[in-house]
């Protein structure tokens, strides 16, 4: 009898074993899948898409392959577990080390962010204005605003926030910047219609490229600062995962050739392991999540059991900046959590 359980415990920590070497495997893969195949119309879109869901959740991947590995060892398959450890370590590594890193330095002439999602369908507005007092952001940018939530919004908060530029939609698609500081020049909802080419049809999907992208330049501390709003196509189509590659294309070519300092904040549909936020990067994009976040920091969903282990798709980014805080926001009726940030000299 002790005999069979023993054999069974093995072949149970073989099959563990196995699985957390599979997921090294995939992930491994995942990341050397070019991020040009995801702007291609031929097989290479299909292999994209498994590696950008790969990517995503990496973290719940990690931790999947972390209890298989610790599985295998305690049953004594110590060789399996030594091979597919790797990959929760890498994975885990960010997130211990933004656990033990002193903060950051205090910034000056700060400036405070806030970036929500408001999530359309419904015209609740009172839990993201009790954090928009409570916080009092100097910039705000929203998505997924609608006419309803733009007449409760600025009933109840217009007189701090004076500037602002909407797109309102009754669909998701919908943003606005709420600012405290005045707007130099015509802000611009539409600054990607170059990308427009045909005015009667869509490039790829239903959303993204066609809706309303906001941006505003203010001035703060001497500099003129360059604020852009961001709502990419959700991954739930490949030609949506297209649109998020023109998308970030036509962001990093502006990037090439705006010398003023940006911040870009938004629901961008992907994680910082995105071959999105990579091409960002590239930029010299950085992201306050990763300078002065602590802990993995999801922002979707915000309820739910997923909630516990939530993935971070919405962000504060910014070029020309500090960052002295980052922060995740309390539920305000929406499937995302908001995002706060400081950012200054």
């Amino acid at each position: 009898m002790q005999s069979g359980a023993r054999s069974l415990k093995l072949r149970l920590g073989t099959i563990a074993g196995g699985l957390g070497i599979a997921v090294l495997c995939c992930s491994f893969l995942a990341w050397c899948v070019p991020n040009a195949w995801g702007e291609s119309a031929h097989l290479g879109r299909f292999a994209f898409a498994a590696a950008f869901f790969v990517r995503t959740f990496s973290l719940h991947l990690a931790w999947a392959a972390l209890a298989c590995v610790t599985f295998s060892f305690l049953v004594g398959r110590r060789w399996l577990a030594t091979a597919a450890v790797p990959f929760p370590l890498i994975v885990l590594s960010p997130i211990i080390w933004s656990m033990l890193r002193t903060p950051p330095e205090p910034v000056q002439h700060p400036l405070r962010v806030m970036t929500a999602n408001l999530l359309v369908g419904h015209g609740q507005v009172d839990e993201v204005v009790r954090l928009i007092r409570a916080q009092s952001p100097d910039i705000i940018f929203l998505q997924e605003y609608t006419p309803l939530k733009a007449d409760r919004l600025v009933a109840a908060i217009g007189d701090q926030y004076p500037h602002r530029i909407e797109g309102m939609r009754d669909h998701a698609f919908g943003c606005a910047i709420y600012s405290r500081i005045p707007f130099k020049g015509e802000p611009n909802l539409y600054p990607h219609a170059a990308l427009r080419s045909n005015p009667s049809a869509r490039h790829f999907g239903e959303v993204g490229i066609w809706d309303p992208q906001p941006r505003a330049v203010i001035e703060h501390a001497g500099r003129e600062i360059v604020l852009q709003n961001l709502h990419f196509a959700p991954p739930i189509r490949i030609s949506y995962l297209r649109e998020q590659r023109l998308m970030t294309k036509w962001l990093c070519e502006w990037l090439g050739n705006e010398q003023r300092p940006v911040i870009l904040a938004g629901d961008l549909n992907s994680t910082l392991a995105s071959a999105n936020l990579d091409d960002l990067r590239r930029c010299g994009v950085r992201s306050a999540r990763s300078e002065a976040g602590r802990g993995s920091l999801g922002s979707w969903p915000s309820s739910g059991l997923p909630s516990l282990l939530p993935v971070g798709i919405d962000h504060i980014l910014y070029r020309g900046f500090r960052c002295e805080e980052f922060k995740v926001g309390p539920p305000i009726a929406s499937d995302h959590l908001p995002l706060l940030a400081v950012l200054g000299d």
